[in-house]
């Protein structure tokens, strides 16, 4: 009994030691490969997952690029370069984008009661002679505005004529849009706007610059 009990402790050391071995050699395996090797699954996988792997894998579109060329302050100028373009068999369209060139300063009081109350806080002040109106749109819809400037100073010397009457108001910095105008030319067309040609161009107009940017849609 003794004699089978030591030759089954020997034969578990053997083992041990044929495991550590074999483990040794697939590692240097995965170090000497030029890519990392990976190991073969137990079993094999259903079929119905061998079908979606084998289904190609759908991918985002890819993002249409179009050169913009501008930037033109009035709409006449941008259609003129559209015409040289088209000149050139090169199709393009116009497109305007709003930009924030300036701020205004409103006067602001501020109405609780919605638009009965504001319409009843302005005949109050148009008695008083206080110059006034109510904000129809946006987020200060229903409030009374006392003015509208130019710049900050004249809005906070108001404010301050105001508040010593007793009237409760605040100044709201309003962003002044303007439009600029600029030339699309498609992803289809874009690899005939070279540099030669923007050299040209640049000639009739000068400043001219170009940027490749996602596509705008361009209105009906």
């Amino acid at each position: 009994m003794r004699s089978l009990f030591l030759f089954l402790v020997l034969l578990n050391v053997l083992y041990g030691l044929w495991q550590l071995q074999d483990g040794r050699a697939d590692q240097s395996l995965y170090e000497s490969a030029d890519q990392a090797l990976e190991r073969l699954p137990a079993v094999e996988p259903p079929a119905d997952r061998l079908e979606a792997a084998a289904d190609p894998v759908e991918r985002p579109p890819a993002t249409m690029l179009c050169v913009n060329l501008g930037v033109f302050s009035v709409r006449s100028e941008a259609e003129q370069l559209r015409q040289r373009l088209l000149a050139l068999s090169i199709e393009s369209s116009v497109i305007s984008r709003d930009i924030a060139d300036s701020q205004d300063y409103w006067l602001v009081m501020p109405v609780q009661g919605g638009q009965p109350d504001a319409m009843q806080r302005l005949s109050q002040l148009q008695d008083a002679g206080i110059d006034s109106f109510i904000i129809t749109r946006g987020p200060l819809a229903n409030n009374l505005s006392l003015g509208v400037f130019s710049r900050e100073d004249y809005a906070l010397a108001r404010q301050a004529q105001l508040e010593a009457l007793g009237y409760v108001t605040w100044v709201e910095r309003q962003d002044k849009l303007s439009s600029e105008y600029l030339v699309q030319v498609g992803s289809a067309a874009r690899r005939l706007v070279d540099q030669s040609l923007l050299a040209k161009l640049r000639e009739s107009f000068p400043g001219l610059q170009h940027q490749f940017l996602p596509c705008k849609p361009v209105a009906g």
